[in-house]
């Protein structure tokens, strides 16, 4: 008996590839929070704030999610280069803000 669940163990294992956790992130299993994402370009002025989630054990890739005034979310692509240019200012955006 424990040689045949061993068997069925090895079949198991033999005929799934590694690369299932790239289905389970292409089908939502992962927590995500972005389906998809924008390169266009959104005035600063529209924004409410800015969530940035980095990679981690949840989500394979960074996420950088805007919040516009007007209560929509868009998640935009973080390689677009208006993006890197904004996570690279966020810092010195966050300390202006802040009441003194």
């Amino acid at each position: 008996m424990a040689a045949r669940a061993a068997l069925l163990l090895g079949v198991v294992l033999a005929t799934h590839p590694p690369g299932d956790a790239a289905l389970l992130e292409a089908n939502g299993n992962l927590s995500c929070r972005c389906a998809k994402t924008t390169r266009s370009f959104i005035p600063p002025r529209r924004y409410s704030s800015v969530e940035v989630r980095p990679a981690g054990s949840s989500c394979r890739r960074p996420e950088v999610l805007i919040k516009l005034k007007s209560l929509e979310r868009v998640c935009v692509d973080p390689d677009t280069p208006w993006v890197r240019k904004l996570l690279q200012d966020l810092p010195n955006l966050r300390k202006r803000a802040a009441p003194r």
